[in-house]
Order: C-alpha cells, then sequence, then structure tokens
C-alpha cells in the first residue's frame, strides 16, 4: 500500500512539471534585486509557469534580448530608447538614483547643483564642498544608455546626451562603481537606492537635504525618484508575458513590490502618481489588446 501511494504521488508531481509552462526573462540588476525574484515566485506557484531568469545583464542586455526573441519579458529601470523598435515598457514601481561616497568621507549631504558641477567636472576638490582638500576622483556608468546613466542625464540635466568629465574613471556595471568607491576615500558616483541600501561598504548622501528613503520617494519628496519598468515585446500580447504584467498591476502584485522594500505605483501619495497608477493600467490594456 506504502509503495502505491508513493508512485501515485510522484506520478502526480511528475505530471504537473511536465506540464508546467515555461516564461524566459531578462531583468536589469536593480529589478532582480528590487522585486523580479518575489514577483516570479508567486507568478510561478498561481500559473503553474516556470521563469527562467538571468543571473547577470544591466537594461541594454536585456532590451537586446528582448529585441532578438530570446526572452519573452524583461524589466529595466529606464524607458525605451526611439531607436529600440519592437519593444514597449510598462512602469510597475519606483526606484531612486543614490548618490554615494566613501564612509570616511566627511560629506553627508549634497545639493542638486553641485552633483551637477561634479558631473561636469566644473567642481573637481572636496573643499569646494565642505571637504577636505582633496581631488574628486568621479566614477560613472559607460554610455548613457544604462538605466542609471540615462535618469541621471534626464533629472539632472533634461538632456539625454549630456556629456560627464572627461576625468572621470568610466566602468560598466553599477557594481563596479560601489567597489571602487568602496576602496577610494575621494570617489564620488551614482547608484541606485536599492543596492546602496544593502551596501556596508559606501555610504549614501542626502540630496537638498533629504534622505534617500522609500517613504521620501513615495512622497516625491526626494527627487532622484527612478521609474521600473516591465518590458513586452509587441507580438507577445496574447502570451504568459502579458499576464506576469496584469499580475505586476494587480492589488496582489504591487503588494509584492512593497514587502519586497520597494515603492510600488499604488502607494505612491506624489503629486500625480494617483494618475500615473491609473495610466499605466490603461496604457497597458489598450497596448496589449
Amino acid at each position: 500500500m506504502g509503495n502505491r501511494v508513493f508512485i501515485l504521488i510522484f506520478f502526480i508531481l511528475s505530471s504537473f512539471s511536465l506540464n508546467a509552462k515555461e516564461l524566459k526573462m531578462y531583468a536589469c540588476g536593480v529589478t532582480r534585486v528590487a522585486f523580479i525574484k518575489e514577483l516570479n515566485k508567486a507568478f510561478e506557484k498561481s500559473h503553474n509557469v516556470k521563469i527562467i531568469l538571468n543571473e547577470r545583464g544591466g537594461d541594454r542586455f536585456v532590451l537586446k534580448g528582448l529585441s532578438s526573441g530570446e526572452v519573452e519579458i524583461g524589466s529595466g529601470c529606464r524607458d525605451i530608447l526611439e531607436s529600440e523598435k519592437g519593444v514597449w515598457a510598462t512602469q510597475v514601481a519606483w526606484g531612486a538614483l543614490s548618490f554615494i561616497v566613501n564612509p570616511k568621507n566627511k560629506i553627508d549631504n549634497i545639493s542638486t547643483e553641485d552633483i551637477k558641477k561634479i558631473l561636469t567636472g566644473e567642481i573637481t576638490n572636496w573643499k569646494e564642498l565642505g571637504g577636505e582638500d582633496r581631488e574628486i576622483h568621479l566614477i560613472v556608468r559607460d554610455g548613457n544608455s544604462s538605466g542609471i546613466g540615462l535618469t541621471a542625464r534626464e533629472l539632472l540635466f533634461n538632456d539625454l546626451n549630456k556629456t560627464f568629465s572627461k576625468k572621470a574613471k568610466v566602468v560598466d556595471s553599477s557594481s563596479f562603481v560601489r567597489e571602487a568607491i568602496a576602496i577610494d576615500e575621494n570617489a564620488f558616483g551614482i547608484d541606485n537606492i536599492i543596492s546602496s541600501s544593502k551596501d556596508k561598504s559606501i555610504k549614501m548622501l542626502k540630496v537638498d537635504g533629504v534622505e534617500p528613503t522609500k517613504e521620501n520617494i513615495l512622497s516625491g519628496k526626494y527627487k532622484m525618484r527612478q521609474a521600473l519598468y516591465l518590458y513586452l515585446r509587441d507580438k507577445e500580447h496574447n502570451s504568459l508575458a502579458k499576464k506576469y504584467i496584469d499580475f505586476a498591476l494587480s492589488d496582489e502584485g504591487q503588494k509584492i513590490i512593497s514587502e519586497s522594500g520597494t515603492a510600488n505605483l499604488e502607494e505612491a501619495n506624489a503629486k500625480g502618481d494617483e494618475d500615473n497608477f491609473l495610466l499605466q493600467n490603461l496604457q497597458f490594456q489598450l497596448k496589449s489588446r
């Protein structure tokens, strides 16, 4: 009797596994940490789906994978560029840029104007900001199509093609930005609040006297908010990928995003946030028909 029960259970579990569908997804480093893994677990359970998720790669990697058809859905921390045809974005959460230094740096607060001057090379010494008489070592991401690079140019300069200081050290990953700043007392760089808040080897600065906390992001008090998106290919309208975005925008999906520590759309309460949440739902439903 015991053996027959075991065989029956094994058969049921095997059948479940065989019948489970697969959904291939690429996510940037920010969204993987922010909410994607938690959202995936819930979606897998509710839809009998196995989601195949990448372990490395940023926004350009994600969008290239979508455009080429390698994956059906993606997530990232910037909107689609005009040159990226056949893919569209739906915002599902809020992140934020963080401006980081080494913990030994005495500076705790920085103004928006001073950030701009550091990035363009107008300010080159910490003494100009009330710190030590030491040269500022600027660390930036490569290019202007990364989520952080694009958002920084948009929020700070309203110019997606803004050129940063030629003296800046250029790296191809936000993790490299943090690693460089962790060992250099004079370094300055831009990161995202999600990764920065988990890294004790760097220090996040207040911006214009406001701390980059979830509460300040939700209220819009912290001005360096960064939209977080799910991406869909035009040809995936009636697919599992569409259902995934439906799920992310639902009450359950938004609750999961919030419980993961990320600011969701539903609870954001700055001017225009309620309208934005409704707009994201409406645009997605219209686009995905």
